[in-house]
């Protein structure tokens, strides 16, 4: 795919209302419309957590585009970003994806490298209001039933783990399920090489190695909403 720069070159207006992301540690900020761009024979969307786990695509065949800060991918399934420093999350989490999907059949938002070890998908087995959470295998997840579909408008997926392996679906801040599920997560790509958004956005990542409290996801989530103009 060609690279598609649009404006996601140029920083956006947003006026930060004080509030920091990086105040509470996340293990990865891809940050909407911030340091997106081209490198040699591909693309890259800098980490601003400060852990340098920059997304990045070489390989033509699975190389989404920019355009308007967001990330786009074309409908062949196959467009991701590779973590440059992968992580794993072997206990609680908390993770915020903005998404503007065109559908909710088997789209894969966050994965391990290989698709299958560990990932987040929205519409497991053509369920439009299911996501299926794998943690390290199949004995690790759970297909969690959303009491109504994520949608195909821009929203802010969360997904949350806390210390007893419980795991709450979110959307705009409002749990839309929840479920069970343990073992570690790979953290490794955003979108997926097989089985990934098949037409979508993503506009901002943010991953935590903890389960944020109420206060903090509410701080995060207005931060996110603001700059990248969501109501919620």
């Amino acid at each position: 795919m060609k690279l598609g720069l649009g404006a996601s070159l140029l920083r956006g207006s947003f006026v930060s209302s004080g509030f920091d992301i990086n105040s509470l540690s996340p293990e990865l900020w891809l940050k909407f419309n911030e340091e997106q761009g081209a490198i040699t024979d591909g693309i890259r969307w800098k980490d601003q957590s400060g852990n340098n786990r920059h997304a990045e695509q070489t390989t033509d065949a699975q190389e989404p585009t920019f355009s308007s800060g967001r990330m786009v991918t074309d409908g062949d399934s196959k467009d991701n970003l590779d973590l440059a420093s992968t992580f794993t999350l072997a206990g609680e989490y908390y993770m915020f994806i903005v998404l503007h999907l065109s559908s909710e059949s088997a789209e894969t938002i966050i994965s391990s490298n290989n698709n299958s070890t560990s990932f987040i998908r929205i519409g497991q087995g053509g369920v439009t209001n299911r996501v299926r959470v794998r943690n390290n295998g199949s004995s690790n997840q759970d297909d969690i039933t959303m009491s109504t579909n994520f949608g195909t408008s821009e929203a802010i997926l969360e997904v949350g783990r806390d210390g007893s392996n419980d795991i709450k679906v979110l959307k705009n801040g409002t749990v839309l399920g929840t479920g069970s599920a343990g073992g570690t997560y790979q953290f490794e790509q955003i979108g997926a090489s097989s089985t990934g958004i098949q037409i979508g956005k993503i506009a901002e990542v943010v991953v935590f190695s903890s389960f944020l409290s109420s206060a903090d996801a509410t701080k995060v989530r207005n931060d996110i909403a603001e700059r990248v103009g969501i109501t919620i």
